[in-house]
């Protein structure tokens, strides 16, 4: 019985360095991650989902009718940019997440 308990811990502990793993590529966009679980080797790929100009526009609208237009334009201002249209798309998902915390 006593064994059966020291497999689980130690797959518990395997299962936690996975998680550790993983949540240490959390910035980094379409990192591979290799994790050693025991015998097998699982691969994780952390592929971001591409965000839209919709989804900004969207999110921006919102905060603009919250009150928020003046904050909406030094957002856009941070990026160089005086419309949505202007931002460049790589940099749509910093300036969603910027826009998140207004």
């Amino acid at each position: 019985m006593k064994e059966h308990f020291i497999k689980i811990a130690q797959g518990l502990e395997d299962i936690a360095e996975g998680l550790r793993a993983i949540a240490h590529t959390e910035n980094k966009k379409d990192k591979e991650v290799n994790v050693d679980w025991g015998k097998e080797t699982h691969c994780h790929t952390d592929k971001r989902k591409t965000v839209t100009v919709e989804e900004v526009r969207a999110v921006l609208a919102e905060k603009s009718r919250d009150g928020k237009t003046d904050a909406v334009k030094e957002l856009l201002n941070q990026f160089g940019a005086e419309k949505l249209s202007s931002v460049p798309e790589d940099r749509l998902a910093e300036l969603l997440d910027k826009a998140g915390g207004l």
